[in-house]
C-alpha cells in the first residue's frame, strides 16, 4: 500500500538542514550494533556427519593443536623446568653426573619464555581472527567517524556566502547529473551567516549524499535512487527504490506528452516548462528516505576462501599429526633406552615435548600474520604513488616516495596494527616515524589499509579474471572523428580519419607524406591564394560504413598511444599544449585529402562556430541559481522558481570535442594570430543560436531502451541535446550574415534542398538518391555506435538581417511538432504557421556528414596485453547491445570476428535479438548462437560446454546481471577482480561479491580543490565528495585516483604475484625449519652415543623464536622472478587443496629437505663429544672407559657405558655445537627457498633480496654470540681439523640437497602450468569439458 502523499508545496531543504539530516543518519548508524545492522545471509545446511567424525573434522575450528598442543606442551615444559630447579636445590652439590644450577635456571627461564610466547601467539591469533570476523564493518565505521570530524572542521572553515558567485560554487561536479552517473540534480536553499534565505540553486550531488526531503530531477529512462514521489500540483505518485521512470509508471502516454506541446513549427518561450517536457519529460521528485541509510545496512557477501587457505589448513593438519608422531616416537625410544633416561632424566625428559613443539603452532601463526602484513605492505607500497593525493609532478619534496624501504616499514606497521584492531597505536607509530625522519605530514599520507577479510595478498596474486564493469573506464570521454561523407562531382565521397601520429614507421618520419601533411594544413583559406583542382580519382560510394580491419584498428591504437605518450612527455618537459585537443587530434588517411579543401572549409568553419559555446553572451536570468532579496519570494513562488532554475540547468550545452578536432584537422586554428585574438574565428561575430528540437526524435528517445543508447547519447543524458543547432554570424570583412547548422542528419536534411560540391565550386540539387544514401549511411553508422552529425550552410538574405539585430535573446529553442510524415512536410518558406525564427532556417545547402566514434582509453591497451601474458582473462561488461559495442571491442583487441559476445538480457521463448552481432563466416551466427540471459548461461554451462566462461564481452548488462555473472565465474573456480567506479552505490554489491574489488575515483578528477580555494557552506565540501566515493567503495582493496591510474594496474598485479610468491616461499621455509627441528629432536634420542644429546630449552628458543623468524620473514621481500607475469594462476577449486601430484610432491620434498639439517649435527655432536671428553675429562675416560686412549679415539669414548648420565662441560659444549650447526645449516639452506623452482645460479639470492642478506648476517652473528657465551674457553682449539671442514661443508651440502630436490617439484609445477596455459589460450569452440 502506497503511503499517503503530503500536501504541496513542501518545504525545500537548505544545505544546513540536509547536512544535519545526513549527520544524524550516520550517528544513528554508529550507535547501532553490528548484529542489528546486517541481515544474515548464511545458508543453513543440515549436517548428518556422525558426532565422532564431526569432532575430528572440526579440530581446526576448535584450535586443538594450539590449546592442547602448544599450550599443553609449553605448560609441561614449565613443570619439568620447575622440577629440575627444585631437584637441583635439593641435591645441593654439582657433580659430573647431576644437573648444574646454571642449567636448571636456564631451563626455568626458557620454559617461562616459551609459555609467554605461547600466550603472545594465541593473543595475536585471536586478535587477528576478531579483526577478520568484523569484515568491512569496522572500516565503514571508521570512515563515518572520520567524515563527521572532517565535516565539522570544514564547516567551521567556510566563508560567508553573501558575496560569492553561487553559479561557480554549486557547479563543482562536471559529470552530468543522471542515474547513469549516480549524481543527481538537487535543489537546495542557500542561507547566509544569519540563517536567512538568500537564494536557491540546483547542484549536482552524489546519490549517497542525498537525504530525505531533497528535490531531485528525473527524466524518462532514469532510475529512482530511493523511495520518492513526483511533484506536480496536488497529485503525487510514489516510486520505489530502483524503479525505472517510464511513461507507464508516470501514468502518461506518448500521445499525451507530445500533445501538450505546441503544434507546428514554433519557438518556445524563454524559460518555458516545455523545455523540460522535450528533455525526455524531465520532472521534479521528492525523496522520502535517505539513500545512505539503506546502503549502510546492506548485508555483506560471504567471500570464497582462496586456495592457499585450504593448503594452509592441510599443512596445519600435517604439522599437528607430525608433532604428535614425533612426541610419541621420541617418548617410546626414550622408554626403550630406560637406563639412559633414568640416569639423565631432567636432561632428556623435555626432548619429546620439544620434538612436538617444533611442529605444533608455537610461533607459526604469528609468523604468518607477519608474513601477510609484509606481503600486503609491498603491494600497498606499489599502489601508494597511484592513490596518493601528492603527485610526482608536484613541487613538493618526494622523500617518502624515493625511500621505498621506509614506506614499506610504515605500511607494515600500519597493516599490523590494523590486523590486531589497534589502528590508533599504528597511527601513533607512523607519526613518530615521520617526525623522526622529518617528513612533512601532508606530503606522504598512507592510503587506506584494506581489512584482513579482503585477503588482499592471497587473492591479488592468483586472480584469473579481470573485469571492467563501467563504460567510463573503457571509453574516452569524448568522441573522435572517424568518417566524413561529403558531396563530390562523382557522388558522395567517403573520407576516413584516424588519430594523429608522426609516421607508421619511425625510419620514414621524414617521408614526403609526413612533410606534406602539415604543409597543406597550414594553407590559408583565402580563395585568392588557393586554386584547388578537381579530383578525378575517386569512385562512387559503395560501403556506407567501413569497419576497419584488425590490423588497421591496431595501427590506430598505436598512433593514439604514441600521441598520448608524446603529450605526456611534453607536459613533463614543461611545454604547454591544448589539453582539449591534444588527446583527440586526427588526420585524414587519404594523402590527397587536401583536394577536397573547398568542401571541407565550410565544414570546418561550421564546427568551430557551433562548438564555441562558452563565448555566447549570457542572457539575464540564465543561471540555475535563483537569487532573492526577500525570503517570501521562495515561499510564494517556490515550485515555479525551482522549475525555472531546472530549465537553465538542462539547457547547458556540452562541448563537442570532435567538432573542434575536425576543424583543426582541416586547418582551422583559434590561437591568437594575425587574424585576431580568436584566430580564424576573429572575423565572425555570433548573433543568434537556434536549437531545433524534433518531436519525432523525441519520441524515439522516449521509447528507446537504455541498452540501445549510444555512447554519446549517454554522455548527453540529463541535458537537453538539440537535434540541430544553427549559428548566425556576421562576417566583419563583408558585413554579410551567414548561417551554419550542425545536427542530426534527418533534421538537417529537412531544411536542405541543395548540396555544395567544392571540387567544381557548384551548388546542385540534392537528389533523392543521395538523400536516401545519406540516411542509410547514418543508420548504419548509428548501429555501430557512431555519433552522426550533418552540416549545412545558408547565406542570410538582406531582408532578414534586421531581424537578427532586433532580437533581444541570442538563444532560441525551435520546436518541430508537425504531425505529418516526412514526404508531406511543407518547406519552411511555405509553412505560414511557422514562427519568425523558423524562417531563418530555410534554403540551406548540404555540406556533409560526420561520424564520430568513442575510442578505447589508452590505459586499456597496455592492460589487455599484460593480462594476456599473465594468464588473466579480461572481461568487459557493457550496458549497450552487441552492435553498438562491436567497434570499440574490436579496437580494444577483443576478438569479434566470431560470435564471441554474450547478451545478458533474457529473451522470451522464440524471440530473436535484432542487435546480435552477425558474422561474415558462413552460418556461424545461425548455428553457433551463444546463450541469452543469466539463466540461459547457467543452463549452457551445465548441459553444453564452458564457452561462456571464455567470452570477453558481455553486453546488455545491468548491475544485477553483472553481479550474477561474476558469481557464475566464481562458481566455476575463477578468482575475479572487479574494477568499477567507486562512487556508484550499485557497484557496491558487485564489489562485495567479487574476490577482490578495485574502485576508481573519478569525482576527484571532476572536482578541483586547492589549499587556496575557499570553502562555501552552500555547496559541496571536499569531505563530502571524498566520503561519497570512499563509503561506496569500502569493499574495495584499492581506490585509484582517476581513470588514468589504471595504467598502473599491471604493476600492482605483478607486485601482488611477487608478494604472494615470496610469502609462500617464506612459509615453505618455516615449514621445513619446523620439521627439521622435530627430526633433530627425534634423532637425538636415536644417537649411538651412550650420553644422549639433549636440547636445552634456551637452544629451542634460539631456533624457533629467533633464527627461523629472523631468516624466514625477510624472504617475503624477495624480488619477483622473470617468469612472474608469464604464468597462468591456478583456479580456486574448493574441492582441491593441491593440484594433481602437487600435494604429494610438496610434502615429500618438504620432509626430504628437513632431513639433512637434522642428521648432520648428530655426526658433529659425536665427534665433538668424544674429543672434548678426551681433552677435558681425560682422567675419567682413562679410568672408566679405556686406559689406552689415543688422539682421535673418540669413537670408543662415545660408546663407553660408564658415561651414562654424564652432564659435564664436554657434553654441554658438544650439545651447543650441534645446535649451532643446526642453526647454521638452516640459515645457509634458506638461500634455496627464495625461489621455489629456480636454481640459485639463475636468480642469485644475494642480488634479489638485500634484506634477507642482512638477516642471514645477523643470524650468523647471533650463532657466534651463542657459542661464545655457552662454550668454555679453549674449546675451539681442541677440535680436530676435519671437524671444521665438516662443519663448514655441511650447510652447503644442505643447500645443494635442496637445489637437487627442486627438479622433481619443478617438473610437476611446470607441467601443471603448461596445462593451465593451454586451457587459457584455447579459442572458443576448440575445447570443452563436456
Amino acid at each position: 500500500m502506497e503511503p499517503q502523499p503530503a500536501p504541496f508545496p513542501t518545504k525545500t531543504l537548505s544545505w544546513k538542514e540536509a547536512r544535519g539530516r545526513l549527520s544524524r543518519s550516520l550517528e544513528g548508524y554508529l550507535e547501532t550494533s553490528v548484529k542489528k545492522v546486517h541481515r544474515s545471509i548464511a545458508c543453513s545446511q543440515s549436517d548428518r556427519t556422525p558426532l565422532f567424525v564431526s569432532v575430528m573434522l572440526k579440530w581446526r575450528d576448535w584450535d586443538l593443536d594450539i590449546i592442547i598442543g602448544t599450550f599443553g606442551v609449553s605448560l609441561a615444559l614449565l613443570v619439568i623446568a620447575i622440577l629440575t630447579y627444585v631437584n637441583r636445590n635439593a641435591e645441593g652439590k654439582t657433580t659430573r653426573f647431576n644437573t648444574g644450577s646454571e642449567f636448571a635456571t636456564s631451563q626455568l627461564v626458557g620454559a617461562c619464555v616459551i609459555l609467554f610466547g605461547c600466550f603472545f601467539n594465541m593473543w595475536l591469533l585471536f586478535r587477528y581472527r576478531y579483526s577478520t570476523s568484523q569484515g568491512t564493518d569496522n572500516l565503514k565505521r571508521r570512515m563515518i567517524s572520520r567524515f563527521l570530524r572532517e565535516l565539522e572542521k570544514q564547516e567551521g572553515e567556510c566563508v560567508d556566502d553573501d558575496s560569492v558567485d553561487f553559479l561557480h560554487q554549486n557547479n563543482k561536479i562536471d559529470l552530468v547529473g543522471t542515474s547513469l552517473t549516480a549524481i543527481y540534480p538537487v535543489y537546495r536553499l542557500s542561507l547566509d551567516s544569519d540563517g536567512k534565505i538568500v537564494g536557491a540553486s540546483w547542484s549536482r550531488i552524489p546519490t549517497l549524499l542525498l537525504v530525505e526531503g531533497d528535490r531531485i530531477a528525473l527524466q524518462i529512462g532514469d532510475v529512482a535512487p530511493a523511495i520518492c514521489r513526483i511533484m506536480k500540483g496536488d497529485v503525487s505518485k510514489t516510486f520505489e527504490k530502483g524503479q525505472k521512470i517510464s511513461l507507464e509508471s508516470c501514468e502518461k502516454t506518448m500521445e499525451g506528452v507530445v500533445g501538450n506541446l505546441p503544434k507546428g513549427r514554433t519557438t518556445l518561450p524563454p524559460n518555458s516548462d516545455e523545455l523540460l517536457d522535450v528533455c525526455n519529460n524531465m520532472q521534479i521528485f521528492q525523496l522520502m528516505e535517505t539513500p545512505l541509510e539503506g546502503f549502510l545496512r546492506e548485508p555483506e557477501h560471504d567471500a570464497k576462501p582462496p586456495q592457499l587457505f585450504r593448503q594452509l589448513d592441510s599443512i596445519r593438519g600435517v604439522l599437528f599429526f607430525t608433532g604428535i608422531a614425533s612426541f610419541v616416537l621420541t617418548l617410546v625410544i626414550l622408554l626403550g633406552r630406560f637406563h639412559q633416561l633414568s640416569q639423565d632424566l631432567f636432561h632428556l625428559l623435555p626432548v619429546p615435548f620439544l620434538a612436538a613443539l617444533g611442529s605444533f603452532p608455537l610461533v607459526s601463526p604469528s609468523c604468518l600474520i607477519f608474513i601477510e602484513a609484509l606481503g600486503s605492505a609491498r603491494i600497498l607500497t606499489s599502489y601508494h604513488p597511484v592513490a596518493s593525493r601528492v603527485r610526482k609532478d608536484s613541487s613538493m619534496p618526494q622523500t617518502a616516495e624515493t625511500n621505498v624501504d621506509l614506506l614499506i616499514l610504515r605500511y607494515f606497521l600500519a597493516i599490523f596494527g590494523n590486523r590486531l584492531s589497534l589502528q590508533n597505536i599504528g597511527s601513533l607509530v607512523d607519526d613518530f616515524i615521520r617526525k623522526s625522519k622529518r617528513l612533512d605530514a601532508g606530503t606522504t599520507p598512507l592510503v587506506r589499509i584494506p581489512p584482513a577479510s579482503l585477503n588482499l595478498l592471497y587473492k591479488l596474486g592468483v586472480a584469473t579474471a579481470f573485469t571492467l564493469i563501467d563504460d567510463e573506464l573503457v571509453c574516452e570521454p569524448q568522441s573522435i572523428p572517424q568518417q566524413l561523407l561529403i558531396p563530390s562531382a562523382k557522388g558522395l565521397k567517403l573520407l576516413d580519419l584516424c588519430p594523429a601520429y608522426e609516421s607508421d614507421d619511425e625510419e620514414d618520419s621524414e617521408s614526403d607524406s609526413s612533410v606534406e601533411m602539415p604543409r597543406h594544413r597550414q594553407k590559408s583559406f583565402d580563395p585568392e591564394q588557393n586554386d584547388d583542382s578537381d579530383s578525378d580519382s575517386d569512385d562512387a560510394l559503395k560501403d556506407h560504413h567501413h569497419v576497419p580491419s584488425k590490423k588497421k584498428a591496431r595501427r590506430r591504437l598505436l598512433r593514439k598511444s604514441f600521441n598520448l605518450s608524446s603529450r605526456r612527455s611534453k607536459e613533463e618537459a614543461g611545454e604547454t599544449s591544448n589539453s582539449d585537443l591534444s588527446d583527440y587530434e586526427v588526420q585524414f588517411e587519404d594523402p590527397s585529402w587536401w583536394q577536397h579543401l573547398p568542401s571541407l572549409k565550410c565544414i570546418g568553419l561550421a564546427c568551430l562556430l557551433v562548438e564555441q559555446k562558452d563565448e555566447l553572451p549570457r542572457s539575464k536570468g540564465s543561471s540555475h541559481y535563483v537569487s532573492v532579496k526577500d525570503a517570501s519570494f521562495i515561499e510564494d513562488h517556490e515550485f515555479a522558481s525551482c522549475k525555472k532554475a531546472l530549465v537553465h540547468l538542462v539547457c547547458k550545452e556540452r562541448r563537442s570535442i570532435q567538432l573542434r578536432s575536425l576543424a583543426r584537422c582541416i586547418g582551422f586554428s583559434t590561437k591568437p594570430g594575425l587574424s585576431g585574438p580568436l584566430g580564424d574565428l576573429s572575423p565572425f561575430t555570433e548573433k543568434n543560436r537556434l536549437h531545433v528540437i524534433s518531436t519525432a526524435q523525441m519520441k524515439e528517445r522516449l521509447q528507446i531502451d537504455f541498452h540501445e543508447r549510444g555512447s554519446e547519447e549517454s554522455r548527453w543524458w540529463g541535458l537537453l541535446r538539440a537535434d540541430s543547432t544553427s549559428v548566425i554570424v556576421q562576417d566583419s570583412r563583408s558585413g554579410a550574415y551567414q548561417l551554419f547548422s550542425v545536427g542530426d542528419p534527418r533534421v538537417v536534411l529537412r531544411a536542405t534542398h541543395e548540396a555544395w560540391q567544392g571540387e567544381n565550386n557548384t551548388i546542385l540539387p540534392l537528389s533523392s538518391f543521395d538523400r536516401k544514401t545519406i540516411l542509410e549511411t547514418t543508420d548504419s553508422w548509428k548501429l555501430a555506435d557512431l555519433d552522426v552529425e550533418a552540416f549545412s550552410y545558408a547565406p542570410i538574405p538582406h531582408t532578414f538581417e534586421n531581424r537578427c539585430l532586433k532580437t533581444r535573446e541570442s538563444k532560441f529553442y525551435l520546436l518541430d511538432n508537425v504531425p505529418r510524415g516526412e514526404k508531406q512536410l511543407l518547406p519552411v518558406q511555405k509553412d505560414k504557421a511557422a514562427s519568425a525564427e523558423w524562417t531563418l532556417l530555410q534554403n540551406q545547402i548540404f555540406l556533409g556528414v560526420l561520424g564520430s566514434l568513442v575510442t578505447p582509453r589508452s590505459e586499456t591497451q597496455g592492460l589487455l596485453s599484460s593480462l594476456q601474458d599473465a594468464g588473466v582473462r579480461f572481461v568487459y561488461f557493457s550496458p549497450r547491445n552487441m552492435r553498438r559495442q562491436k567497434e570499440i571491442a574490436s579496437q580494444m583487441g577483443i576478438d569479434v570476428a566470431w560470435n564471441c559476445a554474450i547478451s545478458l538480457r533474457p529473451l522470451d521463448q522464440g524471440e530473436e535479438d535484432p542487435h546480435r552481432m552477425v558474422s561474415n563466416y558462413a552460418d556461424w551466427d545461425v548455428n553457433a548462437k551463444l546463450p541469452h540471459g543469466i539463466e540461459s548461461v547457467k543452463q549452457h554451462l551445465k548441459d553444453v560446454d564452458n564457452v561462456p566462461l571464455l567470452v570477453s564481452l558481455f553486453t546488455d548488462v545491468t548491475k544485477e546481471t553483472t553481479k550474477d555473472m561474476i558469481e557464475i565465474f566464481q562458481e566455476y573456480n575463477d578468482t575475479v577482480v572487479v574494477v568499477g567506479l567507486s562512487h556508484l552505490p550499485k557497484n557496491s554489491t558487485i564489489f562485495s561479491a567479487a574476490d577482490l574489488a578495485i574502485g576508481v575515483d573519478v569525482l576527484s578528477d571532476c572536482i578541483s580543490w586547492s589549499e587556496e580555494d575557499s570553502l562555501y557552506y552552500n555547496a559541496l565540501l571536499p569531505s563530502e565528495v571524498n566520503f561519497a566515493s570512499a563509503i561506496s567503495a569500502h569493499f574495495c582493496g584499492f581506490r585509484l585516483k582517476g581513470i588514468s591510474s589504471m595504467e598502473h594496474m599491471p604493476t600492482i598485479l605483478a607486485q601482488g604475484r611477487a608478494s604472494l610468491s615470496a610469502s609462500t616461499n617464506a612459509g615453505i621455509f618455516l615449514l621445513s625449519g619446523y620439521l627439521a627441528f622435530s627430526f633433530f629432536a627425534l634423532l637425538n634420542v636415536c644417537s649411538v652415543s651412550v650420553a644422549l644429546p639433549y636440547i636445552p630449552i634456551v637452544g629451542a628458543i634460539l631456533y624457533l623464536l629467533v633464527i627461523l623468524p629472523l631468516v624466514g620473514l625477510p624472504i617475503t621481500m624477495s624480488d619477483p622472478d622473470q617468469l612472474c607475469m608469464k604464468q597462468v594462476p591456478p583456479k580456486n577449486d574448493v574441492t582441491v587443496d593441491f593440484g594433481k601430484r602437487e600435494g604429494k610432491i610438496f610434502y615429500v620434498v618438504s620432509f626430504l629437505k628437513a632431513i639433512p639439517p637434522a642428521v648432520f649435527p648428530q655426526l658433529l655432536y659425536l665427534i665433538a663429544f668424544g674429543e672434548l671428553m678426551i681433552e677435558h675429562e681425560f682422567e675419567l675416560v682413562q679410568s672408566r672407559c679405556s686406559s689406552n686412549i689415543e688422539p682421535g679415539g673418540w669413537v670408543s669414548v662415545i660408546r663407553c657405558d660408564a658415561l651414562k648420565g654424564y652432564s659435564g662441560t664436554a657434553r654441554d659444549s658438544a650439545v651447543a655445537l650441534s645446535i649451532a650447526e643446526l642453526l647454521l645449516c638452516v640459515t645457509v639452506s634458506s638461500a634455496s627457498f627464495l625461489y621455489r623452482t629456480l636454481p640459485i645460479w639463475v636468480e642469485p639470492p644475494w642480488r634479489r633480496n638485500h634484506i634477507w642478506v642482512m638477516g642471514v648476517v645477523v643470524a650468523i652473528l647471533v650463532i657466534i654470540t651463542y657459542l661464545l657465551v655457552v662454550l668454555e674457553s679453549g674449546t675451539s682449539s681442541v677440535l680436530s681439523w676435519y671437524y671444521y671442514i665438516l662443519a663448514f661443508c655441511m650447510p652447503f651440502l644442505c643447500l645443494f640437497w635442496n637445489e637437487v630436490l627442486k627438479r622433481p617439484e619443478k617438473n610437476v609445477l611446470d607441467r601443471a602450468e603448461k596445462l593451465r596455459r593451454l586451457q587459457f589460450e584455447t579459442r572458443l569452440g576448440m575445447w570443452s569439458p563436456k
